[in-house]
């Protein structure tokens, strides 16, 4: 039986970045991953690093996610100065294209309170939208630009930051399952895994969609899996400048003239098998407001499931369990939130407070007042059309807008 300080579980980029970031701060830790480090939907998303494009509404989540952009450069560059690689960072801009009058009116009202704030939104029309962007032809009502909004590889990050992992000297466990968490006296004691047992103080569920351990974790965890199905495609270098968006799909374009298009967000519990309606979907979006891709060369299509938790919302903080920590449910905004829930899980390990109010993210609001768990889980076996709302619903602008 091997003792440590902490066990993260789970090594996506939430689990990852955590666990760097306490083993920088002298913590000994260890990383159990069920898969490989960064396979899962840290791997199959986009990269897009939007913190302000698709938040409709100001609140708690919006200043988490301002919070984390504001660190994103920082972290990035320690990052690669780690590893010795570029993980290709770019401050390049989101425009988001209405489509439709309904479209159009909803993002003015998120302009008027986004510029009350202070942040920069350009309102564009259909001529300065083909100005800056050529290749969207489509019938667009008008143009929303986002110039402060990023973009980064998520697999040339993910890869960055294992490198970056081993050298702070995070012990990373591939392919071990973990069969049980240890509790004794509501305080954690370490896992049961297929290799044994392992003794920790602190335990960290990031196991993301996996989260609820199969109804095994000993709190409430109720995440599900949201499968975003995504194509890519090859096409000349600066086909699009930035990234491009509309309600039912988007195109981001690596330096390379590698295109990622997306996405669906689908209820299907974890089935991963891509289909006819999702990517017809996807495609019918792309082709709405731009013909570009027409003879690009299709060359990968994928699905990633990207964990929703009942509320939409990240689910960071301790438990009713002493030593037992839960982040996960970061939904589509995983890569962008990686460094701040780092930063702030740590300060909430070490030093007992947060420097940010995660009262909002607390797991604690899962728990009813009589003390009976949350239902685990959410809804499986539904796609989620444009303009329907099950539970949980998506937040953004539909059902083929999201980042995976």
């Amino acid at each position: 039986m091997k003792r440590t300080d902490v066990i993260v579980l789970g090594g996506g980029i939430i689990g990852a970045a955590i666990a760097e970031e306490l083993a920088r701060h002298g913590q000994r830790v260890v990383l159990l991953e069920r898969g490989r480090i960064g396979a899962e939907a840290s791997s199959a998303a986009a990269g897009i690093l939007s913190a302000q494009m698709d938040l409709p509404t100001p609140g708690p989540f919006f200043e988490l996610c301002q919070a984390a952009r504001r660190m994103y450069p920082r972290w990035v560059e320690h990052l690669q100065r780690r590893a010795g690689m570029s993980v290709h960072y770019h401050v390049d801009g989101i425009l988001y294209l209405a489509m439709t009058g309904r479209e159009e009116h909803a993002m003015e009202r998120q302009l008027r309170w986004q510029v009350k704030q202070g942040l920069r939104v350009a309102r564009w029309s259909r001529q300065d939208v083909r100005r800056h962007e050529p290749n969207v032809d489509g019938r667009v009502k008008r143009g929303f630009h986002f110039p402060t909004e990023a973009q980064v590889d998520n697999v040339l990050l993910m890869q960055a930051l294992e490198r970056a992992c081993r050298k702070a000297g995070v012990e990373l466990h591939e392919r071990t399952t973990v069969r049980r968490v240890l509790v004794r006296a509501k305080t954690v004691q370490g896992v049961e895994t297929d290799h044994g047992e392992l003794r920790a103080p602190v335990l960290i569920n990031c196991l993301g969609s996996w989260a609820a351990l199969d109804g095994k974790f000993p709190v409430a965890v109720p995440v599900s899996p949201a499968r975003g199905q995504m194509l890519a495609f090859h096409g000349p270098k600066g086909l699009f400048r930035h990234a491009v968006m509309s309600e039912r799909a988007y195109v981001v374009q690596r330096r390379d003239g590698r295109l990622i298009v997306g996405s669906t967000v689908e209820f299907a519990g974890f089935d991963k098998r891509l289909t006819l309606q999702g990517i017809h979907g996807i495609l019918c979006g792309l082709r709405q407001f731009s013909s570009a891709v027409n003879a690009c060369p299709l060359v990968e299509m994928w699905a990633g499931f990207r964990p929703c938790a009942v509320d939409q919302l990240p689910i960071i903080g301790k438990t009713a369990i002493g030593g037992l920590f839960l982040a996960t449910g970061h939904f589509r905004h995983g890569i962008l939130l990686a460094p701040i829930t780092a930063a702030l899980l740590t300060e909430l390990i070490l030093r007992g407070r947060t420097s940010f109010d995660l009262t909002p993210f607390a797991p604690s609001r899962f728990t009813p007042p009589h003390g009976s768990p949350a239902r685990q889980g959410g809804e499986e076996g539904v796609l989620i059309p444009k303009g329907s709302s099950p539970k949980p619903r998506p937040s953004g602008r539909g059902a083929g807008f999201t980042k995976p």
